[in-house]
C-alpha cells in the first residue's frame, strides 16, 4: 500500500541538502506501485516527478505544487526476461536491471561476475534509472555503450514500451528520456567476461581517483555544467578556445569556469571547489537561490569571455534556466 506524504522537504531526498517541500511525496517498490503513483498524480491532475538517488538534481527552495515519486524498484538478475537462463553469447552475457537499482550495486555485481564493461562507473552516486537519463559516465565509459534494450513506463497511456539502444539517441549526458518522459523499468544490458580480480583493480584506482574530487559526504551533485564537444562548436567560436584546454575531443566546462576565476569563489553558504571549477559545494547550509545565482554569475563570465552558453548537466527543478 502507498504511503503519501504531505509537505515533505526535498533537501532530505538530494545528495546536495538543498531543496523545498514538495506537496506529495511516496516511495515505490515496485513497477505496481510507480502505476498506482502516476494514476493517483493524473486523478488529482497534479505533475509528478520521479527520482532516484538525487544525485544529479538542483531543487528551489520555494514549495512545488507536485507529487514527488522515489524509484527503489531495485534487483538485479542475469536472466533474460523472456525467462531464460544466464548464457553466453557470442557478445557477451546478458545482465538485467531494476532502474531504482543503486548504480554502484550493479557496478559491484559486474566486477564479481567477471562482467566488464561498467568497472569505469564505480564511486558514481545514484540510481540505475538516473544514470541512463543522463547518459552518466567517467574515464571514456558511458552507460549506454552496453545496453541493448529498455523496458519502460508510456506516461501517457501507461503501457509497457520497449527502446532498444539505437532508439535511445544516446549522446553526451543526454538521451531520449530527457525529452519523452518514459519511466526508465528496466535496463538490459550486454557485458563481455574479463577477470574479476583485474576489473576490481581497475575499479579500486579509479575510486580512489574520485575520491580527491568527491570526499566521502561531500554535499554535491557532481559536475554541474556540462564539458562541450569540440565539433559542436562553431569555428568562429572554437578560435577563442586556448588549444591546450581541448582534451579528447572535448572541452571541459571546469577549464573554462577556470580562466574567469571561478575557483574558490562563495555566496551564502555555497562555495566552489578551490580545486576544480565546476564542482558546487553545500558547505554551509546553503541555499537552492544561492547555488543558482553562483552557477549563473560564473556562466554569464564564460558566455561574456568566450562565447560559449554552458548547459547544466544536473536536473533544475523549478528553477529557470541558468541562460536563456
Amino acid at each position: 500500500m502507498l504511503h503519501f506524504l504531505d509537505n515533505y522537504p526535498l533537501e532530505y531526498m538530494t545528495t546536495l541538502s538543498i531543496g523545498g517541500p514538495t506537496k506529495k511525496f511516496v516511495k515505490v517498490k515496485t513497477e505496481e506501485e510507480l502505476i498506482k503513483a502516476i494514476k493517483y498524480a493524473k486523478d488529482q491532475l497534479m505533475p509528478y516527478l520521479i527520482i532516484g538517488g538525487g544525485s544529479n538534481l538542483l531543487v528551489s527552495d520555494e514549495a512545488i505544487d507536485c507529487l514527488v515519486i522515489k524509484n527503489e524498484i531495485n534487483g538485479i538478475s542475469a536472466t533474460h526476461p523472456r525467462g531464460e537462463k544466464m548464457r553466453l553469447h557470442l557478445r557477451g552475457i546478458m545482465v538485467s536491471t531494476k532502474s531504482g537499482t543503486p548504480l554502484q550495486k550493479l557496478v559491484n555485481y559486474t566486477i564479481q561476475h567477471g562482467l566488464s564493461g561498467l568497472q569505469k562507473l564505480t564511486g558514481i552516486p545514484g540510481t540505475v534509472g538516473g544514470a541512463v537519463y543522463g547518459n552518466a559516465g567517467a574515464y571514456g565509459q558511458s552507460i549506454s555503450d552496453h545496453i541493448i534494450k529498455i523496458a519502460t513506463l508510456n506516461p501517457d497511456k501507461l503501457t509497457i514500451e520497449q527502446f532498444n539502444n539505437p532508439q535511445c539517441w544516446f549522446n553526451y549526458r543526454d538521451s531520449i528520456f530527457k525529452q519523452n518522459k518514459y519511466a526508465i523499468l528496466e535496463v538490459i544490458f550486454q557485458l563481455k567476461k574479463g577477470d574479476p580480480k583485474a576489473l576490481q583493480q581497475e575499479a579500486k584506482e579509479i575510486l580512489a581517483k574520485r575520491l580527491v574530487r568527491y570526499p566521502p559526504d561531500i554535499k554535491c551533485s557532481g559536475s554541474f555544467f556540462k564539458n562541450l564537444i569540440v565539433s559542436e562548436i562553431p569555428r568562429g567560436i572554437l578560435k577563442n578556445i586556448p588549444p591546450e584546454k581541448i582534451v579528447y575531443g572535448k572541452i571541459p566546462a571546469g577549464s573554462l569556469l577556470e580562466e574567469v576565476g571561478a575557483k574558490g569563489q562563495k555566496l551564502d553558504g555555497i562555495e566552489i571547489a578551490p580545486y576544480h571549477a565546476n564542482l558546487f559545494i553545500n558547505k554551509n547550509n546553503g541555499t537552492a537561490k544561492a547555488f543558482y545565482n553562483l552557477a549563473k554569475t560564473y556562466a554569464i563570465k564564460v558566455k561574456n569571455k568566450f562565447g560559449i552558453k554552458l548547459e547544466p548537466e544536473v536536473q533544475l527543478i523549478n528553477l529557470p534556466k541558468i541562460l536563456e
